[in-house]
């Protein structure tokens, strides 16, 4: 015979209840409050290039020390090197996926910003937005001549067909001639079909270097610096939202106490000495690629290299300026 519960016993009974249900709601919720890398570890996964470029290196070197001054907040991490031969087109494929490679590298694109996951701080802070130039030796002269956009216009520009400049500079209605490399480019400069290249100036010095035997007629230009936001940003797979926010966080960081702006002088030391940007006469071109998302107003993303606080020039009134102003 089933005996009817007293009331003290059903009392208790919906006491227990109670309780169950209040402990499990509060389990639930100290579990949401536990770091969220509690056994789990983030991975970044690279596209390895094999290039003289040293600017691909700063950038590993920039995510690596963005990746491992996050880790008390996000826990363990690994970053992995996938060693294929991808053109750009294809990384932006994998990365999307985000199988072999989840991030990459590479000049702001319109594709990139709309498929990827963008990190809005220029890795390199626009260094690679100044633009130095290969001339032949024999037409140095010239370039000497040039003070403004307008004389810009009347040389024969030379760049790539693939290259994220070309657009900037058809925007800013420069004469171009395009080629499908560098190493084309240069016999076009030889052979005077065109009377100047720019490159940026992370580039220029180590391209030149790695030349086997530069022909001596060769010459990087000495009198020109172009400048026009061109930023290198890290683009993050869409399936790994947590490892760009882990990437943000690293990187905003290392803006805040200075870490970013110390690697890129460091990195760049021989280049920016070489490249005697203070002496050169600049001009600023504009680039209407850029949407809105990009954080030109953020003083403290950029290298200014006549920034009395922060460049490397002693004042602003060394550098020779164009007329037009431009974006910065």
């Amino acid at each position: 015979m089933i005996r009817p519960l007293l009331p003290l016993q059903r009392t208790r009974r919906h006491l227990f209840a109670s309780a169950a249900r209040i402990y499990c709601v509060l389990g639930l919720g100290i579990l949401g409050m536990l770091p969220s890398h509690a056994g789990a570890e983030d991975v970044l996964k690279l596209h390895r290039r094999e290039t003289a470029v040293r600017a691909v290196v700063h950038s590993d070197l920039v995510l690596a020390e963005a990746m491992r001054r996050t880790r008390a907040k996000y826990g363990s991490y690994r970053i992995e090197y996938t060693k294929i031969n991808l053109v750009r087109e294809r990384v932006l494929i994998e990365a999307i996926k985000g199988d072999q490679i989840n991030a990459a590298t590479v000049a702001i694109q319109p594709t990139w910003e709309e498929r990827m996951i963008p990190v809005w701080i220029p890795l390199d802070m626009g260094v690679s937005s100044f633009r130095i130039g290969f001339v032949k030796r024999d037409r140095q002269d010239r370039l000497a001549s040039v003070r403004n956009e307008a004389d810009l216009k009347k040389l024969r520009v030379g760049v790539g067909l693939g290259w994220s400049s070309r657009q900037v500079f058809e925007a800013n209605g420069l004469t171009l001639e395009t080629a499908i490399d560098q190493a084309a480019l240069t016999r076009m400069l030889l052979a005077d079909r065109l009377d100047y290249f720019p490159r940026g100036v992370n580039e220029v010095f180590s391209e030149y270097d790695a030349m086997v035997q530069p022909d001596p007629q060769l010459a990087i230009d000495k009198e020109l610096l172009l400048y026009f936001p061109l930023p290198n940003y890290v683009f993050v797979s869409p399936r790994y939202p947590r490892l760009a926010k882990r990437l943000t966080d690293g990187l905003e960081s290392m803006v805040r106490d200075g870490t970013l702006l110390k690697m890129v002088k460091t990195y760049h030391a021989e280049m920016l000495q070489r490249a005697e940007l203070c002496a050169r006469h600049i001009i600023r071109l504009d680039n209407p690629f850029l949407s809105a998302s990009n954080p030109l107003s953020r003083k403290e993303l950029w290298f200014d290299p006549y920034d009395k606080k922060r460049g490397i020039c002693n004042s602003v009134s060394t550098a020779r300026s164009s007329e037009k102003a431009g974006k910065s």
